[in-house]
């Protein structure tokens, strides 16, 4: 696989749990002590090419959350997971089978449970040969301890989407109000398929009043533009906001394993009666990615949230260009979260509740200017705060302005800290 290919691979895969691939690559990875990963691997590759770029790339987008960066079994996730994830290094016996006993068992997957959390499709529905072969140079590198292999952000760009993922999708066509409403696959429950393709991105619209610096704040739009089309892969997203009855199964689980930050609304651990279905808050990004991670998913990307709430046609709010705030939990309807879901005329073109109001959601980048944007210098632009999406309740202090519930509106907060008018929603 080229550098120009691997650039292009924008989204991770739209069926494929992190701590999933993570456990399956166990099953591959058995090496040869004599000879070195490519060597080895590479005249069993078709195409007679090994990329150990792409093939770490593979690995530390899904795997090594389960076998750390160094595939000793230690990752963040792999202390919260039954069975063990297997450490390459030191399991001799694995990594000394036959590369094709190995793939051929991979390939046709392993894990075949769906209901089960460490669920694996094969191999072969997700990843090329090539980047099957890749993957297993690279384990194969790794557990004897000679990585070396350096990768940027363009690798780290997600995987493609098989063939067959694809099969039984209508691809965008006539009206943007058609196009937004494609047939979605069969996802995981409770979580909507967005359609791979091209989106209208940020905003050109421009502060002439300079509302911002009236009302105390950095002049609006700038950290919005330029407005540009973005192209995505296929992926899933949560239909619903993560609610506190989510989390709490989230805090059991990881009792006597891992200490997730108590959250200060609850009481001794448990969330306030009645408000089960209610969106969980005051959540920091941490604990937020931990969330995602224990499901099997992960936080959507700023590019992927975006999408999902405004479909393809550019609109400013979810549910159109027109400002309602009869569409949305906003600071003029209730003084803090409601349940999820309520808003039926306030859905994306996807189906999807509350992307304006209720809480605002962490995403995953870091609060950074956009491509061709830079021009403006915001001090706060780095790797010091995440990007926050979709307006909360509260609206801004004192101020309750439209702009906060647009689609293409851009706020930030620290990761290590939580705000009552910030949850999450997952993707996959």
């Amino acid at each position: 696989m080229s550098m120009n290919e691997v650039s292009r691979l924008k989204t991770p895969f739209s069926r494929m749990a992190v701590s999933c691939l993570s456990i399956l690559t166990a099953s591959l990875l058995l090496f040869s002590q004599n000879a070195s990963a490519a060597e080895t691997v590479q005249s069993r590759s078709r195409s007679g090419k090994i990329d150990l770029r792409n093939g770490k790339a593979i690995y530390t987008k899904y795997c090594f959350y389960c076998h750390g960066r160094k595939g000793r079994g230690d990752g963040a996730i792999g202390i919260a997971v039954k069975p063990k994830p297997i450490d390459f290094v030191h399991d001799v016996e694995r990594m000394s089978r036959p590369d094709e006993e190995l793939m051929k068992s991979i390939e046709n997957g392993i894990i075949k449970d769906t209901k089960s959390r460490l669920y694996m499709p094969p191999w072969r529905e997700v990843l090329n040969e090539t980047e099957r072969w890749n993957v297993l140079a690279y384990v194969r590198l790794l557990a004897k301890g000679e990585d070396n292999i350096e990768i940027g952000e363009a690798d780290m760009q997600g995987l493609p989407k098989s063939e067959k993922e694809t099969e039984g999708v209508r691809q965008p066509s006539g009206s943007p109000a058609a196009a937004a409403a494609v047939r979605a696959l069969p996802g995981p429950q409770g979580m909507v398929y967005i359609p791979e393709g091209e989106f209208i991105m940020g905003t050109d619209k421009v502060d002439v009043e300079a509302m911002g610096l009236r009302f105390g704040s950095a002049p609006y739009y700038m950290n919005e533009k330029p407005q540009r089309r973005v192209w995505l892969k296929g992926y899933y997203i949560d239909k619903y906001e993560v609610t506190n009855r989510a989390y709490q199964e989230f805090v059991d689980a990881m009792k006597g394993r891992v200490r997730v930050a108590p959250l200060g609304y609850w009481k001794n651990g448990v969330y306030p009666e009645g408000e089960g279905d209610y969106p969980v808050h005051s959540v920091h990004w941490y604990a937020a990615q931990a969330y995602c991670r224990w499901r099997g998913k992960r936080l959507p990307t700023e590019a992927e949230w975006e999408k999902a709430a405004r479909g393809i046609d550019g609109r400013e709010y979810p549910w159109g260009n027109e400002y309602s705030r009869d569409r949305a939990n906003n600071q003029s309807n209730f003084g803090g979260p409601i349940a999820v879901g309520k808003y039926e005329n306030g859905k994306s073109p996807y189906g999807l509740y509350d992307m304006a109001g209720n809480v605002a959601e962490w995403v995953e980048d870091w609060y950074k200017p956009y491509p061709g944007g830079e021009g403006y210098k915001d001090p706060k632009y780095g790797e010091q705060y995440k990007v926050v999406r979709g307006g909360g309740w509260g609206g801004m202090g004192h101020y309750n302005l439209p702009l906060y519930y647009s689609t293409s509106h851009r706020e930030k907060g620290k990761p290590t800290e939580g705000y009552r008018d910030v949850g999450f929603r997952c993707a996959k």
